[in-house]
């Protein structure tokens, strides 16, 4: 019976899954990176933990396991390369919260768009002239310029451009115009969706290379008329710039879903402009999601312990 340690979980569907196939589940949180739980089992169905971090020492520790699955896209938390090394699966949910996060990518687009945060909190002080100061923008034949096109990035560029009437450029190093979806114009570098576009959107992983890969000298290439917009992670965007370019009317405003520290601290400058719009890093919290975030995930687990190979694969170990 193979072992299968559940630090925690956010839907029913995975653990039902695993049940009926008969593993045991150890539905239970290790204290630490020490925990002995680790060296009992084969496989950890899992997702970002800010106690430790599934590193060298870690792995090193876990004789047993063949495969690492996370319910959640991100997978950072993880030394993959080392995993694969130590003959460790590491697969994710793949696509299954992709249409949750692209559609609160388009709310926070007409958030911005519509001032939701400026016009919601004069209703509540019964300030109905501000609509003769604070105007809406229209976003048909605007530009969305979106920096990654995977799942995410094509359901945002299908979303607002079929349904918001947007035009859609997009810097992704795999994208070309031979293989660019109707609609979507690739662009050669990240510099032109800065100085383009109107609304900026990130759908990439967080790396090291990736880290404040938003910063002050790319926050000034922007129009003064531009949002940026980050759904993707934390640490791509470095904030005290951010702050100082909506301070300085650098941009025109922000809208974020992640944070480089969960939770955002109270004094935090982000929270102190009615033209940042933030969100609990949610995007991805529809029920619909979440029972497929974490269904998906255990059937990769299934699938590697019984030799066959995941649906959606994150490293490449040398197991088949």
């Amino acid at each position: 019976m193979f072992k299968v340690l559940i630090p925690r979980t956010i839907s029913h569907t995975g653990t039902d899954y695993l049940k009926k196939k008969g593993c045991e589940l150890i539905l239970s949180a290790p204290a630490s990176a020490d925990d002995p739980l680790f060296e009992q089992c084969d496989a950890i169905l899992t997702g970002p933990t800010r106690k430790f971090r599934y590193d060298k020492t870690l792995l090193d520790r876990c004789k047993n396991l063949k495969v690492i699955s996370s319910f959640s896209a991100g997978v950072d938390y993880i030394d993959t390369a080392y995993a694969e090394e130590l003959g460790i699966q590491v697969t994710n949910s793949g696509n299954a919260n992709s249409n949750a996060v692209a559609e609160h990518t388009i709310y926070f687009i007409l958030a911005c768009a519509k001032n939701h945060q400026i016009m919601s909190d004069a209703v509540k002080k019964s300030d109905f002239s501000i609509r003769k100061d604070v105007f809406n923008i229209e976003l048909s034949g605007l530009t969305l310029g979106l920096i990654g096109f995977g799942n995410i990035g094509k359901l945002v560029a299908k979303k607002a451009a079929l349904g918001l009437d947007m035009k859609v450029i997009v810097y992704d190093h795999h994208l070309t115009c031979g293989n660019a979806p109707f609609g979507v114009l690739p662009v050669s570098s990240p510099e032109e969706v800065y100085r383009n576009a109107d609304f900026i959107s990130l759908h990439v992983p967080y790396t090291e290379k990736n880290r404040y890969m938003i910063a002050k000298e790319q926050l000034d290439m922007m129009k003064p008329s531009a949002f940026l917009i980050n759904v993707s992670r934390g640490g791509l965007i470095q904030e005290e710039d951010l702050i100082q370019a909506v301070k300085d009317k650098k941009i025109k405003g922000a809208a974020l879903d992640v944070f480089e520290k969960e939770p955002l601290p109270a004094d935090s400058g982000l929270l102190q402009y009615d033209n940042i719009a933030v969100s609990p890093h949610c995007a991805a919290n529809t029920r619909e999601a979440l029972d497929c975030m974490e269904l998906f995930a255990a059937m990769d687990i299934w699938r590697v312990l019984n030799g066959e190979r995941p649906e959606f694969p994150v490293n490449h170990p040398i197991l088949f």
